[in-house]
């Protein structure tokens, strides 16, 4: 799998999850795709397989009216990659640390993909 293949890939990732497409989403992962969330040096959430990713997708996707997730810088170094992101989401709920409906949140992070069977098999976000 060349490197502009898996650029792509990321990119096609980036357009869904910002457009609420879960399906779209779902297809570009390998069956047994492994999610990570990292906050604060901690692992806050993990998922594996195709339908715990789906199930934690569409959790999450309730919390935001809107969400943009922005690439601001992409390497891919062999099988793996890295991109910046810059996130902005608009909630659909109030959050128990106190932030309410229509509260902005931005947050600067990165996320780590991996490769297999051509398609994205390992995500872990960073914030």
């Amino acid at each position: 799998m060349r490197e502009s293949e898996k650029a792509a890939l990321i990119n096609q990732y980036i357009e869904s999850y910002n457009a609420f497409n879960i399906q779209a989403m779902l297809s570009l992962f390998d069956e047994s795709i492994v999610f990570e969330n990292e906050g604060n040096g901690e692992v806050n959430v993990r998922v594996e397989g195709k339908q715990e990713f789906e199930n934690l997708a569409k959790e999450s996707a309730k919390l935001f009216r809107q969400r943009k997730q922005t690439v601001t810088n992409l390497i891919v170094n062999g099988t793996t990659a890295q991109i910046n992101i810059d996130y902005l989401g608009v909630l659909a709920v109030d959050l128990p640390n106190g932030m309410k409906v229509g509260d902005e949140l931005t947050i600067q992070g990165k996320s780590y993909f991996e490769f297999k069977n051509e398609k994205i098999s390992y995500i872990k976000d960073i914030s």
